[in-house]
């Protein structure tokens, strides 16, 4: 009962949270817990007393019975004799002195044809209230006994009598104002009772719980806990309130990462086709036709755009397919020094295009379990960020190191501008560029995220370190192969596919 009024009052204070109030949250909660436990106590109290007078009532039509009985026992024999002999003097004396019970309207003694031998009436000068008439009746009760001479067996006649029920119970409308203002004290001491109980006990933690509620909103944990079940109550509410908190928080940002995806897309994809079109409009028109050079630099420019479209569309097909859960990964034993070795070639070519250098580092041979094209995805990605993001005449390092616990490190190094430390948590988040989101560096976001998808699929751990204004480091981490054997197989590889 208790927990379920406690999640009332909580639905009372987020209404009551929604209109601003000049009167404090507890007061308003003592007002209203007041305002039910005085309807509480007038409701049992009102019960109670209902139930007491109408016992009383019961007890008094059960009197009015009993009573009329012993006045039948008293004057049977009398009235036989009087009926037997024809006695109308002695019966009228008889009737007449049973009006002397003052609950008694009326006596009649009838002989044995039903002819009146005697009668005796009173009138009732005072008026009964409508509680007497409502509870004990408006109407006089009817009694009668038939008269019989036992010796001689035989009916003689019959005694009628006529009982008042409001006069048979002279008390009973002051025992019924007795039993109103009882009803009315025992409400008013529950009321009070009630209103304690709910202060000590309801009130201080729903208060609490209110606190914590702006506490949450405010990221302030209330850190004052205690046992009992409603202090659990108010903790898991406060979780609950945290974690819807930062659920909505988090749905925010994902809704904004997707509109700034859909502007980046737009751009992305509206770059290289507006490219195309115009060159192709312009071979159309025959401008630069009868020149091979600026014709040949048309065809170069449309080829290179289309080829830039491609890896867009490429990336968003590949993180579609990854986050569905429809690729499939090859795992074999993989050498990450030969994949540097046999990739050096076009990652120089990579790197030169922005005047970079590309170094290598290899200081291990050891073979690891992976997917070897899904890994090479994953390197050229780490080198295309680290050239598109350094600065000019940098440096980018590639290369592969033994870490602890059996694995193996692929990592590339840059000399650009680094990562802030509040971004690096969100760098492998879909559609999430940092601080680099500009519009002259192509790319949708979605590079770095494949990859982490790549390097879990595969049973990897992937992560940058950074270091603003001196680089990034982005690494994957790799199971070792069970042999631990080096491939050196020279065979040629396919080419590889760019992917941001």
């Amino acid at each position: 009962m208790i927990r379920s009024y406690t999640v009332t009052l909580l639905l009372a204070f987020q209404r009551e949270s929604l209109v601003s109030s000049q009167v404090p949250f507890r007061r308003r909660l003592s007002v209203r817990q007041a305002q039910i436990a005085v309807f509480i106590a007038l409701a049992i109290g009102a019960v109670f007393a209902i139930m007491q007078i109408l016992l009383d009532a019961r007890n008094e039509r059960k009197d009015l019975s009993v009573h009329a009985a012993s006045i039948l026992n008293y004057a049977g024999q009398p009235a036989a004799r009087a009926a037997y002999r024809l006695d109308d003097v002695g019966a009228q004396e008889l009737v007449a002195s049973l009006l002397s019970d003052p609950a008694l309207v009326q006596a009649q003694i009838l002989d044995e044809i039903g002819l009146t031998l005697a009668r005796a009436t009173r009138t009732t000068t005072k008026s009964p209230s409508v509680i007497e008439q409502l509870l004990l009746g408006s109407e006089a009760a009817h009694f009668e006994r038939h008269l019989r001479i036992e010796k001689a067996d035989l009916d003689v006649g019959t005694l009628i009598i006529e009982l008042d029920p409001v006069a048979a119970a002279p008390g009973f409308l002051q025992r019924t104002w007795n039993a109103v203002l009882s009803g009315l004290l025992k409400s008013t001491l529950l009321a009070f009772l009630l209103t304690t109980i709910f202060q000590l006990i309801i009130t201080k933690r729903v208060t609490r719980l209110a606190e914590s509620f702006s506490s949450a909103a405010h990221n302030k944990p209330n850190t004052n806990r205690r046992g009992d079940e409603l202090d659990l109550l108010e903790e898991r509410v406060l979780q609950s309130t945290n974690a819807l908190a930062a659920a909505v928080i988090e749905a925010q940002a994902a809704n904004k990462a997707k509109s700034v995806f859909l502007a980046s897309m737009s751009h992305e994809m509206r770059t290289p086709l507006n490219a195309i079109i115009g060159y192709a409009e312009a071979l159309e028109m025959g401008i630069g036709v009868d020149n091979t050079e600026r014709r040949n630099s048309y065809l170069k420019n449309i080829s290179s755009a289309g080829r830039q479209l491609n890896r867009l569309l490429g990336d968003i097909l590949d993180f579609s397919k990854i986050e569905a859960g429809s690729i499939e990964f090859e795992i074999e034993d993989v050498s990450l020094a030969d994949i540097i070795r046999r990739d050096t070639q076009q990652l120089e070519e990579i790197a030169a295009e922005r005047q970079i250098t590309l170094k290598t580092d290899i200081s291990t041979e050891e073979t690891v379990q992976a997917d070897q094209s899904r890994l090479r995805q994953i390197l050229l990605n780490f080198v295309t960020n680290a050239t598109k993001y350094n600065t000019s005449g940098g440096t980018v390092i590639v290369g592969v190191t033994a870490r602890p616990n059996g694995l193996q490190r692929l990592y590339v190094k840059d000399s650009g501008s680094g990562i802030p430390p509040d971004q690096l948590r969100s760098i492998f988040e879909p559609f999430v560029r940092g601080d680099n989101n500009l519009p002259d560096i192509p790319g949708a976001g979605l590079g770095l995220a494949i990859c982490k998808m790549l390097a879990e699929g595969m049973g990897g751990h992937i992560g940058c370190d950074s270091i603003v204004a001196e680089g990034s480091t982005f690494w994957v981490d790799l199971k070792v192969s069970p042999a631990a054997a080096p491939s050196h197989d020279e065979g040629a590889l396919p080419q590889l596919s760019e992917i941001r």
